[in-house]
């Protein structure tokens, strides 16, 4: 499965963010249960996500510790009214830009039976060898002991494997915030000034669709707080699929990543990649706002009948919580965050008859808001902050309309509904609207067909698979129960 200087940029218009650092979307989760004859499970996917999964679109650059753009599909939009679309980039330079930085970095193992396997164990020991041969200046490396509530420290690589054995007996299973209580107590006692990390390790998933929003909320409460006495958490999961959505939505503030491995070879190299993505910060407490002009309107999703010749679909409205105001702990060496919002402007006679909208706009270009992007840099040590306005113009030629679309943006924007429409199918089968489902997805496909003919693109390529599959499911499902011959 798969895979301080601020800066501030304002746009007229709506940002949505995930976990700070390496986030998992959940691309790989319908696998297994398109094997079983079903479709994906709508909580193991982070559509938003979906789209910092392919390759990022515009070069950055290599003097600047992080990389903004900003993008409307359109400088001009016809005088009928028309939808126009947002991109806002960031992208962070390559490690070698950055300064290492040690810190404390603490593994939780949550069954510890996996030890009993000896390729796992294994692939523990190698890569905790490879973070205490590297660890400098008195950092603490170390596994938390959650019977004996304790963490063992690892002083020498001669003390890794006993320190496994002593926890690969345990079998008390305990719940999930009396742990991460525990742990946190004991980071907190930590005797230097280093951040730490908090690694936890889990076959299964911590918060279950049946979990309580009580339970869920003290989750996040801790995340949030134990973030501001410099320990960041990161999730690693392997055996049952997360709630990628809410896992991290939960590690937004948090200042770590989620990342799910197949298997102990997968599970190896995640914990020596999250160390390094720890011991070289680059940027945190990042702010993308976007704000707009009165006679804007900002829709929750684009499925556009010229790209989805559908009828009365409804989306579920639950899966689209981007928002306008937003907030990432941090970003890593080499990642990428795309934002997408889908903006509307009434007819040209509409939005005049607005006194305001007339006065500013006495030079033809209508004003559609400004983007914000603010940010802690560690090269530069303080705050950056830019703004990008945001305009458009109206026009009633359409040749000079259509040469004047941008189209990464309206790729993106296309790439970005795989995910999205993966989640709506189990809706969609529910409600028996299987005419709807096949539909939606027969148009994705051919869509990422046209971008994979001009380019190949391995991602592009693997959702085309996927979407193939669901699309055979979704035929002999109709047919079975004779809603299409």
């Amino acid at each position: 499965m798969k895979k301080h200087v601020s800066i501030l940029l304002f746009c007229f218009i709506a940002c949505y963010a995930f976990a700070g650092g390496q986030v998992d979307s959940g691309r790989d989760s319908g696998s297994t249960s398109l094997e079983a004859g079903q479709f994906v499970n709508p909580d193991t996917i982070d559509a938003y996500a979906y789209i910092n999964d392919y390759a990022f679109p515009y070069e950055t650059n290599e003097t600047e510790d992080l990389s903004i753009f900003v993008t409307l599909e359109k400088e001009k939009i016809l005088t009928i009214g028309d939808n126009v679309n947002l991109f806002i980039g960031l992208h962070v330079n390559d490690k070698e830009y950055f300064k290492r930085n040690e810190g404390n970095y603490i593994v939780f193992i949550h069954n510890p039976e996996v030890l009993l396997r000896s390729e796992w164990k294994n692939a523990f020991i190698s890569s905790l060898t490879k973070i205490r041969q590297t660890q400098q200046s008195g950092a603490v490396l170390g596994i938390f002991d959650s019977t004996a509530n304790e963490i063992i420290p690892i002083t020498s690589i001669n003390s890794i494997e006993p320190a496994l054995n002593r926890i690969r007996y345990n079998r008390k299973v305990y719940n999930i915030d009396v742990i991460l209580d525990q742990s946190f107590r004991k980071m907190d006692a930590i005797e230097n000034d280093y951040s730490t990390r908090f690694l936890w390790i889990t076959d299964s998933d911590l918060l279950k669709s049946n979990n309580s929003a009580r339970e869920r909320a003290y989750f996040d409460y801790l995340m949030k707080l134990q973030s501001q006495n410099k320990i960041s958490f990161s999730y690693l999961g392997y055996g049952e699929v997360p709630n990628w959505a809410v896992m991290n939505q939960s590690l937004k503030n948090a200042g770590g990543n989620s990342y799910y491995a197949d298997d102990f070879g997968e599970v190896e190299n995640t914990i020596w990649d999250d160390y390094n993505r720890f011991v070289y910060p680059t940027v945190e407490n990042i702010k993308v706002n976007v704000s707009l002009m009165p006679w804007v309107t900002e829709n929750r999703f684009d499925y556009r009948s010229d790209w989805y010749p559908v009828t009365g679909f409804r989306p579920v409205t639950g899966y689209y919580t981007h928002k306008l105001n937003n907030e990432i702990r941090n970003m890593d060496s080499g990642e990428h965050r795309i934002f997408l919002y889908y903006l509307s402007l009434s007819a040209v006679n509409k939005t005049e008859s607005d006194l305001y909208y007339r006065t500013i706009t006495a030079n033809g270009n209508t004003p559609l808001g400004f983007c914000s992007v603010e940010y802690y840099s560690y090269s530069a040590e303080k705050t950056i902050y830019r703004t990008f306005p945001l305009q458009v113009r109206y026009t009633e030629d359409y040749d000079d309309y259509t040469a004047h679309t941008n189209q990464d943006v309206k790729k993106y924007t296309i790439l970005q509904n795989t995910g999205f429409i993966l989640k709506e199918l189990s809706q969609l089968v529910n409600k028996r609207d299987y005419h709807t489902a096949i539909l939606l997805v027969d148009s994705q496909i051919k869509l990422l067909e046209r971008y994979l003919a001009e380019k190949q693109d391995e991602t592009i390529a693997g959702d085309i698979e996927t979407l193939n599959k669901n699309k055979e499911l979704l035929m002999e499902q109709a047919r079975s129960l004779n809603y299409i011959r």
